[in-house]
């Protein structure tokens, strides 16, 4: 087989584990109405496309390390996505955003 053909193969796994992390933010990005969700994109995509990759890593490259790869890429991806909306979430929920200052929270002064 030629580099070109086998670089295209390869690349076709990788867009469609890409694909298949994808499908979890879609669903978390429809469930939370589209907040919050945006860190979690990019993080969902690449969590796809390396739980993927790890199957044949690992040395599974027959029929069914591919149909395993296709697991671990939506696993990776949906792991990948909740870590990119708890990363988002928590920015936004800080305390010191929550409510103003009182005289109690000021240190004494002399």
């Amino acid at each position: 087989m030629i580099f070109e053909v086998r670089l295209a193969f390869v690349l076709g796994f990788f867009a469609l584990w890409a694909l298949l992390g994808l499908l979890p933010w879609v669903a978390a990005s429809l469930w939370r109405r589209g907040r919050g969700v945006m860190l979690a994109l990019p993080l969902a995509i690449a969590g796809g496309a390396a739980g993927g990759v790890t199957v044949p890593l690992a040395g599974a490259d027959d029929a069914r390390g591919f149909l395993l790869s296709l697991g671990t890429a939506f696993l990776g991806g949906a792991l990948a996505c909740l870590l990119g909306i708890r990363l988002a979430t928590t920015e936004t929920r800080s305390p010191s955003h929550s409510r103003p200052p009182t005289q109690d929270d000021r240190p004494d002064q002399p």
